[in-house]
């Protein structure tokens, strides 16, 4: 009997020896699993991280480009701001000045009234210009009345009927004005290379 409870405890004893070693297997086992899933959330979440580190550093990138955008846009309007500030004084002096304006509104005048096959019934321009339209209107042989407005500046409105033709500095200035803002914004855009 000694022998079989001897035989039996060493089975016993190999029986958990055996179980033993299958619970260290079996928890080396989960324990592998938990660390391979704990990395692999770590890695999503560094992932996750590195996404939004990403995106917002793309929006502040879009955002940067936007202000400068921004703030080229304001100063290429600004410039061409003054570009036409200065046109406007420039036609300012021009209309002021007794030697060179005189040749100038006789062309416009001449231009005025070569669009038309009649003579106007009235000639309306500056109180500061009467004088000179009845002279270039004497040298063009057209006989029209000259009348006055403060709103007629560096040029004349010829009236036919209730048709009038304005042909003025700023009212040039004034049709022009888009196509000359696209030319100076043009000029004043840097070139990429």
């Amino acid at each position: 009997m000694a022998n079989l409870a001897a035989l039996l405890d060493k089975e016993a004893g190999a029986e958990i020896e055996a179980i033993v070693e299958e619970a260290r297997q079996r928890a080396s086992s989960i324990i592998d699993e938990a660390k391979r899933e704990a990395e692999a959330v770590a890695a999503r979440h560094a992932r996750q991280a590195e996404q939004q580190r990403e995106a917002l550093l793309v929006r502040a990138q879009s955002a940067a480009q936007l202000e400068a955008s921004s703030m080229r846009l304001n100063a290429q309007q600004n410039a061409i701001q003054q570009v036409f500030d200065a046109v406007e004084a420039e036609v300012a002096s021009l209309v002021s000045d007794t030697d060179r304006y005189p040749s100038v509104f006789d062309a416009l005048l001449r231009e005025a009234t070569g669009a038309q096959e009649s003579a106007p019934d009235r000639v309306v321009v500056n109180p500061s210009d009467a004088d000179l339209a009845q002279a270039s209107l004497t040298s063009l042989g057209v006989n029209a009345p000259v009348e006055t407005a403060d709103d007629i500046v560096g040029g004349v409105r010829l009236v036919y009927g209730k048709t009038h033709v304005e042909n003025t500095l700023s009212g040039r200035l004034d049709a022009l004005r888009d196509d000359l803002a696209s030319d100076v914004a043009h000029v004043l855009t840097p070139k990429e290379s």
